[in-house]
């Protein structure tokens, strides 16, 4: 890994959150998957568009609101697109929208997500000696906190991690950051080399 050059890390889901409900056919409470699916339904000038869910064991399905009622010429035209075409980076932005789910009154399954991160390096240059730049890639919607990432690539337990976040060792736009921060899209971080070493040998 060359240290004069920024790395890009892209943090990619292995899968989506699921929904645990009762399941009609199953006669008890089921994860439901999600399908990477949407219904779309046009009555009129107004639009419902949903995200469909699977059980895990019967397939019945579960369609979960992402849109209702709404007035067709209000939805992005790119998003209407990619709503018919099934488009994975929608299902992956919706299915993860904390939000949409509190709003279905859906209970979103607490198992932890696996995620793989594909690093890179840029072509642009750190602009401090001596400081680890990355920046970060993330699907819209997707939960991760920055402790959770740091321990995660350097290989160091989360009081390490939130250590390193209180002396000010990892930074973003020159401004010191949490370690419960959520890391988002584009998020370039500054990293110190020789404290990171020090946290990583106590």
């Amino acid at each position: 890994m060359n240290q004069n050059l920024r790395n890009q890390w892209t943090i990619v889901p292995k899968e989506l959150p699921s929904i645990l409900k009762n399941c009609s056919r199953c006669k008890e409470k089921k994860e439901f998957k999600n399908s990477g699916r949407f219904r779309v339904n046009a009555n009129g000038s107004h639009l419902d568009i949903w995200l469909i869910f699977r059980c895990e064991c019967c397939d019945t399905t579960y369609n979960l609101t992402v849109l209702e009622r709404i007035e067709a010429g209000r939805v992005n035209k790119e998003e209407y697109k990619g709503f018919l075409r099934n488009s994975k980076e929608l299902a992956v932005k919706y299915g993860n929208d904390k939000e949409i789910f509190t709003k279905n009154k859906a209970e979103m399954s607490q198992n932890c997500i696996e995620y793989q991160v594909i690093h890179k390096e840029m072509e642009c240059t750190c602009n401090i000696e001596g400081i680890m730049e990355v920046e970060l890639r993330i699907p819209a919607g997707f939960d991760l906190r920055l402790d959770a990432l740091l321990v995660r690539q350097f290989s160091i337990s989360r009081s390490h991690a939130k250590r390193w976040c209180e002396n000010g060792y990892v930074r973003s736009n020159g401004k010191p950051l949490s370690h419960k921060s959520k890391v988002r899209d584009f998020m370039v971080l500054q990293i110190l080399l020789e404290d990171q070493a020090s946290l990583t040998n106590t």
